[in-house]
């Protein structure tokens, strides 16, 4: 959920199937929004973002997940049909 001035708006989140490590995905998180932020995204997109980037991250079993632009775009495309 994103919450604003506006008031309160649901974010579409990415499904995820399979094992997953959750360590770090508060951070990756929260990395991904900050960065769509300073690259001049609304609330919104940069909640996506951030999402995206989780649903990523927490699939990299044992490690600091990483997400690239790559698999950002992709599974941008996967969660919204775009």
């Amino acid at each position: 959920m994103l919450f604003d001035e506006t008031g309160a708006t649901h974010l579409p989140a990415a499904k995820v199937d399979g094992p997953i490590d959750i360590v770090g995905a508060g951070d990756s998180t929260t990395a991904g929004i900050v960065s769509a932020l300073c690259a001049g995204a609304t609330h919104l997109e940069a909640g996506l973002i951030g999402n995206l980037v989780a649903s990523i991250t927490i699939q990299q079993i044992g490690t600091t997940g990483t997400a690239t632009p790559e698999q950002i775009i992709a599974r941008h495309a996967d969660v919204t049909g775009a």
